[in-house]
């Protein structure tokens, strides 16, 4: 709906972003509204379009989507308008004189006659300059507001767009709408293309095509993990966006190499043919860099053997363990070696083989730094470690778009656990960081799902050097009655994992369909399985193979936040959903800018950076500017203003994907028929191998059987074992065949 009137009261605003809370006399009756705003001030007659909304601490608002600034028309709003301090050195006094005076030509005259204003007592001719120049910025920044409101953009988002181009904005826009795609946060190609239309700019337009071109591959990248696409699939993914023929898009190709932005790559990437593979710039460099350092480090490494069986054996004297044979060989190579990598499934000993490394390495008197992908598998390493272990963007520093402080990690060795996770864009930003002659050490299980970023680290790392993999087979970590181990493996090796059993850490809940599926599993999370564990509900995770459906994990999070959290249930076609004080949430973003703070009883901490995957509490919700507070599992806090709450889900159920890096103490997997692209057997085993003490399924036998029979793996196109096997050739020739 839409309602109009003057503003009465500004009672809030944040210049960043427009949010604004204000009062508008909308014939007689105060509304406050809430939104982003251009620069308004009281006097003013606005149009609002949005839909009233209830605020659990103030009450009915009117929450605007849209709004439609008017200049006053009315003597009273004038002087409003002029003494409300919009306009720099003009208050109420100066504001009546100036109305005085020029009455209903007054917004003329201080537009195109600014001058004229020394007539009014009190005001100098620079004053009277001044205060035209000021007038004409306001109106300027609302002139380019309400032009790109005009072509289908949002009010904060327009904000944004005029602090970054200013006075130009329109020129910029008009020109070259798909500029903003690269040069304003927040901006991407389905915006920028709505703005061109709006616009009337053809559409088989070169900047058009070009833009088309890189949002297909970086769509590829974020959705399919690929750094890269054969020439044909990238022109005709393209042609279906852009409603072009294929033609046309590949005919921007060899302009958008010249300028940079793409590369090209010829190579038999899989045994069938060598094929042009097309990349962006970004992935070029992050997986040509990330070889070039695997090569170099791997020949550089200091080769002093270090491990001995005397040291080995003093750590299992003092742990109270007997290494197996393989467990042994993974501490000597990895000491020993330049590039180790360890991979095995649960239970196959990842994280003792890693403390007694760090044990050799102590006794040495080597240095090392221990890192893991998120913030949940730095704090799981550092728990079963005893050493503190940080997150890979903490402990580089990273900032946007994954640049650091530059300088060197001084450490001996560099161990990296639940590598699978890791994305080519984090790896090359780690080696560029990893200092020449250091061991790197990492560890994963190569069969887990792959990163959600674009890449195959593990795979094509294991693939490139097979000498440097320790390969672990042999389950150690397992009671005997404990199900969660043996059905993983059996799971990763083809067979149905065991649900008829009684034991007491498995188990198996049958229901038919997603309507019957979801309210078990709301049951089984809300009450039945923390009072089995005699723990409180959040110590309970369901993990979705898909977002959406009944048994999704939108679905799920609305039902379990309306059963532990009073809220509102599932909104309306799956609509958005609202964040409630108590909430479980995520952060679904790497935003390095945002701050938090961390405070003890003898210690207060600042930082930046909140990444994707981290999991907290709503603690504060709305205030004056309707800020977010949330308070993460590491004690971190961090305030969302408003445009950034986006940033945020509701985090009772998530998806598996999002799951990986984590352990839980329950996990509840919803098993649904569905597309068996992503029902997979890998995303099975992934699910299981997130819990410490109890998986529960539910759903039916026919559709895990499926999962289980179903070994289909995504081909995801990377040209990161194509650059290493390039970086080793030219290493091998500057040093006269030496490998």
């Amino acid at each position: 709906m839409v309602i109009k009137g003057s503003v009465d009261e500004i009672r809030f605003r944040n210049e960043e972003n427009g949010y604004t809370i204000l009062t508008l006399d909308a014939g007689g009756e105060a509304v406050t509204c809430v939104g982003a705003f251009p620069p308004v001030s009281e006097g003013e007659t606005v149009s609002v379009e949005g839909e009233y909304v209830t605020h659990q601490k103030f009450g009915r608002q009117f929450k605007a989507a849209a709004v439609k600034v008017e200049t006053p028309d009315t003597l009273d709003g004038v002087i409003r308008y002029l003494g409300s301090g919009l306009i720099k050195g003009v208050g109420p006094k100066t504001a009546l004189a100036i109305a005085a005076l020029f009455k209903e030509k007054t917004f003329e005259v201080i537009e195109f006659s600014p001058y004229m204003l020394s007539r009014v007592k009190g005001i100098s001719k620079s004053k009277a300059l001044q205060i035209g120049a000021e007038y004409a910025a306001v109106k300027q920044m609302k002139d380019a507001v309400i032009f790109l409101s005009g072509n289908g953009v949002s009010t904060a988002t327009a904000i944004r767009i005029y602090k970054k181009y200013g006075e130009k904005t329109r020129a910029v826009i008009e020109t070259n709408p798909y500029l903003l795609i690269e040069e304003v946060d927040g901006i991407g190609f389905i915006t920028a293309d709505r703005i061109a239309a709006a616009l009337g700019i053809k559409k088989d337009g070169a900047f058009r095509v070009s833009a088309g071109i890189i949002h297909t591959l970086n769509v590829s990248g974020e959705k399919n993990g690929n750094t890269c696409l054969p020439r044909s699939v990238l022109t005709a993914d393209a042609a279906a966006l852009l409603e072009l023929d294929a033609e046309t898009a590949d005919g921007r190709l060899e302009a958008l190499e010249s300028s940079g932005k793409i590369k090209s790559v010829r190579c038999d990437f899989d045994g069938t043919g060598e094929k042009e593979y097309v990349m962006t710039a970004a992935a070029y460099s992050a997986e040509s860099r990330s070889a070039g350092r695997l090569v170099g480090l791997a020949a550089a490494a200091n080769r002093i053997s270090y491990a001995s069986g005397s040291e080995i054996g003093e750590f299992e004297r003092i742990e109270k363990i007997e290494l197996h044979p393989a467990q042994r060989e993974a501490v000597t190579r990895a000491v020993n070696g330049a590039l180790t990598v360890i991979t095995g499934g649960p239970g196959t000993g990842k994280t003792t083989i890693i403390k007694c490394v760090l044990s050799v390495l102590g006794t040495h008197g080597l240095t090392f730094s221990l890192m893991a992908p998120t913030g949940r598998a730095a704090k799981r390493l550092s728990e079963a470690t005893g050493v503190e272990a940080a997150t890979i963007h903490r402990t580089l520093m990273l900032g946007k778009g994954g640049e650091g402080g530059g300088e060197a990690l001084t450490a001996d060795a560099v161990i990296i656990d639940e590598v699978s996770m890791v994305d080519v864009y984090l790896l090359s930003a780690l080696l560029s960081r990893v200092r020449d002659g250091a061991k790197l050490i990492l560890v994963g299980d190569k069969d887990q799902l792959p990163s959600v970023g674009a890449g195959n680290v593990l795979a094509d790392i294991m693939k490139s050097f097979p000498d440097c993999v320790v390969n672990l087979t042999q389950i150690y970590r397992q009671s005997e009655r404990s199900l969660i181990t043996l059905n993983a493996h059996a799971v990763n090796e083809g067979r149905m994992p065991e649900l008829a059993s009684s034991g007491e850490d498995f188990f198996f809940v049958r229901r038919s369909g997603a309507d019957e599926i979801a309210p078990a599993v709301v049951e089984l999370a809300a009450r039945r399985i923390p009072k089995y564990l005699n723990a409180d509900p959040s110590r309970v995770q369901i993990l979705c193979p898909l977002k959406s459906g009944a048994a999704g994990s939108v679905n799920l999070n609305a039902l379990m936040q309306k059963e532990l959290n009073g809220g509102p249930g599932p909104a309306p076609g799956g609509g958005e959903q609202r964040l409630r004080r108590g909430d479980r949430v995520m952060h679904t973003v790497n935003n390095y800018d945002l701050e938090w703070e961390k405070r003890g009883h003898n210690f207060f901490e600042t930082g930046r950076g909140v990444f994707n995957g981290d999991l907290g509490y709503i603690t504060g919700l709305g205030g004056e500017n309707g800020e977010t507070e949330v308070t993460f599992e590491d004690g971190r806090v961090a305030v969302y203003t408003s445009d950034a709450r986006f940033q945020l889900s509701l985090a009772y159920a998530m998806t598996v994907h999002k799951s990986q890096g984590s352990e839980f103490d329950a996990v509840i997997l919803p098993v649904c028929g569905g597309n068996p692209a992503i029902l997979t057997r890998n995303l099975l085993y992934t699910a299981i191998t997130r819990a410490k003490k109890i998986v529960i399924l539910v759903g039916e036998e026919y559709n895990i059987r499926r999962m289980v029979d179903n070994n289909y793996i995504a081909k995801r196109y990377s040209m990161l074992s194509y650059f290493i096997q390039k970086a080793a050739r030219k290493y091998s020739a500057l040093f006269g065949g030496r490998e």
